[in-house]
């Protein structure tokens, strides 16, 4: 039986050992246990005189804890969906309370400032529940306010529709739990309807064998999907996947045929918004058109997908700035984003048309395009190459590249609005959801805002060996990563001394001087989105810092660091 949002938090609510979540390391949490962390949740915020909190946590029975203790207590959650500037500027317009794992320099509940004007409305079914940010793909986050019945909408439709394949699966999620994909789908479903999720999001799909006990059911998207490790056994886990969700974006046909290939399950692709909840679902493999859920309809409004739904933020019809094509049986296909139309020059110009003609090309796999309002709003084109393309560029360079594209928009773009900058990738970026938002593009052609370091995924110390271990993903926008080497992007040994550097001084203090390499070697080059442990250890009698860097089957670098010496370390 499901239940409804918000829940009444009674001890008998589930059974003391009704298992609600899974950690990475296989133990449980159960309904006694999370029951405890509610009770400390209530005693902590007793005295909160907002009516809007923001609320952020990499834990996600942690963040369902604070979210359900908020609302017994008539307090609107805001979920961002990430802690960057741009969004925490939007969220404080809304409050300025922060509850969880947000940058020191904001606020904290312990401020207590003037309680505000009482946003939830009187009947209990329509009172705003949630408050989510957009992920600002065409512009700055937006707020979203989602109330308790359009919650309970979509999670009553997607039971409806998926609940019997999910049975005795326990929910594995590699998108984020800030998002109004992954929360729905990956915490409040399987609580309404009894069923586990992991209480960590995957940050690489490796992590799947820590839970290849599991029948599982994985909430995913592109980001994640359109590059499948070859390294992984899958073998491991083709019986264990039951069910493979994928949203945020537009999963590629070739995604498809290789995550089936190595999973032995069909992708079910999802296709909604923040401001809707899931509206429709398709299976490639039988047809690219896609389906609405039970409950939902669709119209053409002016060219636009116009969806009627109860878990929609519209009373009536919602219009999307999603250009489509419906048939008889209200099927219907996507045919690009009205919304993404940019003025150069005086000119309006569509940036889905700039795609289009450029990816006519065989030598591009991705394109996406850009206004770059820094740079006099010109045009700039972030460009994945195909194997051919790159080994053009190789021979060639970026320029021969650009010459050799420009002319496909010869007859279908004024010139004024042609690419004037151009930037080759390894990969396409995108964010947790799969989306390539505005932002990411634009920091590539910014260098003073493209990272300098890796995405740590974690540090250890064995304080036995004295060993220290920094894991990490090495950025597709990585700084050091441009001009080395055009269609062929490697990190750079200099910067991997670098970083050993950087990563003993912060952890140890400062070691001297330079003095020296020793025994330097590279052996495999390190390229961008790989896994990388860096391991390093301190001979303090020498001044000597080893450090080694492996992947998941090889060394890549080792060597020695000497230092003329100093007494700060600790």
């Amino acid at each position: 039986m499901i239940k409804s949002l918000p829940l009444s938090l009674n001890a008998d609510e589930f059974p003391a050992n009704h298992i609600l979540a899974y950690r990475l390391d296989g133990s449980s949490i159960t309904w006694k246990a999370f029951s405890t962390r509610l009770a400390y949740w209530q005693s902590e915020l007793r005295e909160m005189e907002h009516n809007k909190v923001a609320v952020y946590h990499s834990d996600a029975d942690e963040l369902l804890c604070i979210i359900l203790v908020l609302w017994r207590m008539k307090i609107i959650p805001i979920i961002p969906t990430n802690i960057l500037d741009v969004t925490l500027q939007s969220i404080e317009l809304e409050t300025n309370c922060f509850i969880g794992e947000f940058p020191e320099r904001i606020g904290s509940m312990a401020e207590k400032p003037h309680k505000e004007a009482d946003l939830i409305k009187t009947d209990a079914n329509q009172q705003t529940a949630l408050i989510m940010f957009t992920s600002g793909s065409s512009g700055a986050p937006t707020a979203i306010y989602k109330t308790f019945d359009q919650l309970n909408a979509e999670l009553k439709i997607l039971e409806e529709h998926w609940g019997d394949v999910l049975k005795q699966t326990v929910i594995v999620s590699t998108v984020s739990h800030h998002h109004m994909y992954g929360l729905p789908f990956g915490i409040l479903w399987p609580l309404v309807v009894g069923r586990a999720f992991l209480n960590q999001d995957l940050i690489y799909l490796e992590q799947l064998l820590a839970v290849q006990d599991m029948g599982m059911a994985v909430i995913s998207s592109p980001a994640h999907l359109e590059h499948i490790p070859d390294t992984l056994d899958w073998r491991k886990l083709k019986h264990t996947i039951r069910v493979i969700f994928s949203a945020g974006a537009l999963l590629s046909r070739a995604a498809v045929n290789d995550c089936q290939r190595k999973t032995g399950v069909v992708v079910t692709e999802i296709y909604g918004s923040t401001e809707t909840g899931a509206v429709a679902t398709r299976d490639q493999m039988v047809t690219a058109q896609w389906q609405p859920l039970n409950g939902i309809s669709i119209k053409d409004s002016n060219g636009k997908l116009a969806i009627n739904s109860p878990a929609a933020i519209a009373d009536d019809w919602y219009v999307t700035e999603d250009l489509c094509k419906i048939d008889g049986n209200s099927h219907f296909s996507l045919l690009g984003r009205a919304d993404k139309i940019i003025k150069v020059g005086g000119k309006r110009v569509s940036i889905t048309a700039l795609e289009s003609q450029l990816r006519q090309h065989n030598w591009v796999k991705k394109v996406r395009v850009v206004l770059l309002e820094k740079r006099k709003n010109r045009v700039g084109a972030v460009v994945q190459l195909t194997e051919e393309g790159n080994a053009k560029l190789i021979d060639q360079g970026k320029l021969a590249i650009s010459k050799e594209l420009t002319p496909l928009l010869t007859k279908h773009v004024e010139k004024i609005a042609w690419p004037r900058y151009w930037r080759f990738v390894s990969q396409i970026p995108v964010n947790p959801q799969g989306k390539t938002t505005a932002q990411d593009l634009i920091v590539l052609f910014d260098n003073e805002t493209r990272p300098c370091l890796p995405q740590v995924l974690e540090k250890t110390t064995d304080k036995d060996s004295g060993k220290y271990v920094v894991e990490f993903v090495v950025p597709h926008d990585l700084f050091y990563l441009e001009g080395h080497f055009p269609g062929k992007p490697i990190l750079p040994g200099v910067v991997q001394i670098g970083w050993a550097i950087h990563y003993f001084k912060a952890l140890f203090g400062d070691p001297g001087d330079f003095l020296r390499l020793e025994a330097l070697k590279f052996r495999q080059v390190i390229q961008p989105g790989e896994k990388i442990s860096l391991s390093m250890m301190w001979d303090a009698t020498k001044n000597k810092l080893t450090f080694k860097y492996t992947g998941r089957d090889c060394l890549h670098a080792s060597g020695r660091i000497v230092f003329t010496g100093k007494n700060t370390l600790v």
